[in-house]
C-alpha cells in the first residue's frame, strides 16, 4: 500500500472522529505548457510536458484540510526518461505533493500527513534541509512533501519550538530486515526558532534513524544594508567524529543580496560541501535530467535579477565549481500577458572539459531551452 493512501486513512478517520464537516472548499491552481529543446552533441530532440495544479483548503472550527496534487502528460525525450531515476517522472501522471490536516490545540499546531517542513535559509541549498530538500540542479524549483507528524508551539510573537517525526518507508528492507512499524529507522527532529538583533534565528537538532546521524544546525538571516543568510551543519556519527576527517561532516552556506534602483537584485551564495572531493576527480557519466547533489566541495552561486516593469523581468544564474571550474548558466525571461498568464522562456547552458561536474560530454547535453506557458486560477 503506497504511503500516500495510508495518509488517506488516517486523514479519514481523524475527519470523522473529530466531527467536522467540511462544507466549503477553497480551490485554486495552475496549469502550464512547456515545451523544451535539447541539444545533445548537435541532435535536436524535443520534450513536453503539460500539468495542472490544484490546491484545495477547507477549514471548519479551526481545523485546517489543505491537499495538492498535480496531473501531468510527457512527451519526446521526457517520456522515454528512466522513471527509477529521472525527477521528472515522479510517482507517475499522478502526484500528490501535499495532503494534511492542521489541528490547532492551545498554543500550538499539530499538523499530520504529507506536508513540506520548513528548514533553512540557503537559495541553492539548504543543509539543515535533511527532511525534503528539492533538487538544488533542477529548474522546476519543486520541493517534495514528506509523510510527517508536525507539531509547532508558540512561546511568543518571535519566537517558537517545533517537533517533526518522519516515519521511515514502510515495507523497505534495512540491515536485512522489513521496517514494519520500527520507530528506530525514522527521522526525528527538533528545532527551535527566535528573532534576535533584528536576525531570525534557528537552532536544530535531527536524528536520522537509518544512518544514526546526529545532525545539528544553525541558520540565521536578516538584513544590515546588505541582506544576508548563514546556514551550516555539523553531523556526528559514532565511527567517523575524529580529528581527522571532521571538516568532512560540515556543510555551510554563506548568502548576500542587495537590491537598488528600485529594479535590479543581486544574489550571492557560497557552498561549502565539507564531505565532497578536494581535486579534480573522474566522474561517471550522469543524465542533465538526473542531477541531484553536488560531487564536491566549493560552489558559487549567484544571480542578477532586473524587474523593468510590473510585466516584463530577466534574471541570469549562474552555478559554478570552483574546483574543476565547470558551470551551469541559466538565463531566464519572464512576460506576464494578463493577470493571471505568464509566459517564460529560459535555458539551461552547460560548460566544462571531459569529466567536469557540468560539462557538456559528461552529462550528454550542450543545451537546453524552454518556453513555459503558465494559467493561474
Amino acid at each position: 500500500m503506497k504511503a500516500y493512501t495510508i495518509i488517506f486513512f488516517v486523514i479519514t478517520f481523524a475527519l470523522i472522529s473529530y466531527n467536522v464537516s467540511y462544507s466549503e472548499i477553497d480551490l485554486s491552481g495552475s496549469s502550464y505548457n512547456e515545451t523544451s529543446l535539447i541539444n545533445q552533441e548537435g541532435k535536436i530532440r524535443y520534450g513536453n510536458r503539460s500539468a495542472i495544479h490544484l490546491n484545495g483548503i477547507s477549514e471548519a472550527k479551526g481545523v485546517k484540510l489543505v491537499s495538492e496534487i498535480e496531473l501531468y502528460t510527457l512527451y519526446g525525450y521526457l517520456a522515454s526518461a528512466n522513471p527509477s531515476s529521472t525527477e521528472l517522472l515522479k510517482d507517475g501522471q499522478f502526484y500528490i505533493d501535499r495532503l494534511y490536516m492542521k489541528f490547532p490545540v492551545y498554543m500550538f499546531d499539530l499538523t499530520i500527513g504529507k506536508q513540506r517542513i520548513p528548514r533553512g535559509t540557503g537559495l541553492l541549498y539548504r543543509p539543515t534541509d535533511k527532511f525534503n530538500k528539492p533538487n538544488p540542479l533542477s529548474l522546476s524549483g519543486r520541493k517534495e512533501g514528506v509523510n510527517a507528524l508536525f507539531a509547532k508551539a508558540y512561546i511568543d510573537d518571535l519566537s517558537a519550538f517545533e517537533l517533526a517525526i518522519v516515519p521511515a518507508d514502510t515495507y523497505r528492507k534495512i540491515d536485512g530486515e522489513v521496517n514494519l512499524g520500527k520507530l528506530k529507522y525514522s527521522k526525528f527532529a527538533g528545532r527551535y526558532t527566535a528573532n534576535f538583533l533584528k536576525s531570525d534565528m534557528g537552532l536544530s537538532y535531527q536524528y536520522n534513524g537509518d544512518d544514526k546521524e546526529h545532525i545539528f544546525g544553525l541558520e540565521t538571516k536578516g538584513d544590515v544594508k546588505l541582506g544576508y543568510h548563514v546556514e551550516g551543519t555539523l553531523t556526528y556519527k559514532h565511527d567517523s567524529f575524529d580529528s581527522e576527517n571532521i571538516d568532512a561532516l560540515f556543510e555551510s552556506v554563506f548568502g548576500l543580496d542587495y537590491s537598488f534602483a528600485g529594479k535590479w537584485i543581486i544574489l550571492g551564495e557560497y557552498f561549502y560541501n565539507g564531505d565532497g572531493f578536494v581535486e579534480k576527480t573522474t566522474l561517471p557519466a550522469r543524465g542533465f535530467s538526473q542531477l541531484d547533489d553536488f560531487n564536491y566541495k566549493h560552489y558559487l552561486y549567484s544571480q542578477v535579477i532586473y524587474k523593468h516593469s510590473i510585466f516584463l523581468n530577466a534574471s541570469i544564474l549562474a552555478i559554478l565549481n570552483l574546483l574543476d571550474r565547470s558551470l551551469i548558466l541559466s538565463p531566464n525571461i519572464g512576460y506576464t500577458l494578463f493577470q493571471n498568464i505568464n509566459l517564460q522562456i529560459y535555458s539551461q547552458i552547460f560548460y566544462g572539459n571531459n569529466d567536469d561536474e557540468f560539462s557538456p560530454k559528461r552529462l550528454g547535453i550542450n543545451q537546453a531551452y524552454y518556453t513555459k506557458l503558465i494559467i493561474k486560477f
